[in-house]
């Protein structure tokens, strides 16, 4: 395992277990995998036992990947997230849309929460519905010309405060959170998405 992009590590932590999974990224096959249950449900009883858990599975990990770990993704489940709602509306006069406009609409947006909801963390940007001259999609129409485009973005955000804490910890360790996800938004996405295959 000498490339660092040849694996990827999750840490996953809820109130009740925490774990640790390292998969190689072409075939998703686990490389190593490890939990423990936790057996007092607070933040705080959750980041001394992470302390623990870390320290004896992070040596294990990096000697087998014969790696440092440098980054991982991290998956929280032990509170709900905080969820923001934005519209933002955009006049196009007649153009076609196109990627870098629709980006520089959504960099707009996560800079309007980061600087109204400083004490949060994004997890997730999710565009619910695009507003094309009126007309309702779930996804972006391609190759029309429109006047006004209308996006409503939901954001799930986690405590800036809790962020802090779970950094430090791994920090420790010189890792990096690459990616915060929210375990519920996951749930709901694939419970969504079986639905519609139905």
């Amino acid at each position: 395992m000498n490339n660092e992009n040849s694996f990827e590590t999750f840490l996953y932590i809820s109130k009740k277990k925490i774990s640790i999974l390292v998969w190689k990224n072409d075939t998703k096959d686990k490389l190593y995998e490890n939990e423990f249950i936790l057996e007092n449900e607070s933040i705080n009883s959750e980041l001394s036992q992470l302390e623990k858990f870390l320290s004896s599975n992070i040596v294990q990990i990096e000697k087998y990947l014969k790696r440092f770990i440098k980054k991982i993704i991290l998956i929280i489940d032990h509170e709900e997230p905080f969820k923001i709602k934005l519209s933002l509306k955009k006049k196009n006069y007649g153009n076609f849309l196109n990627v870098k406009s629709l980006g520089l609409l959504l960099k707009d947006a996560r800079s309007q929460i980061k600087e109204n909801y400083n004490d949060n963390v994004i997890a997730h940007m999710i565009i619910d519905k695009y507003l094309v001259d009126g007309n309702s999609f779930t996804y972006l129409p391609g190759n029309i010309k429109f006047d006004n485009l209308s996006l409503e973005i939901n954001f799930v955000c986690y405590s800036k405060d809790l962020f802090n804490e779970l950094k430090k910890e791994l920090g420790k360790y010189h890792i990096e959170i690459k990616q915060i996800l929210s375990a519920s938004y996951i749930r709901d996405y694939f419970s969504f998405n079986e639905k519609n295959e139905k």
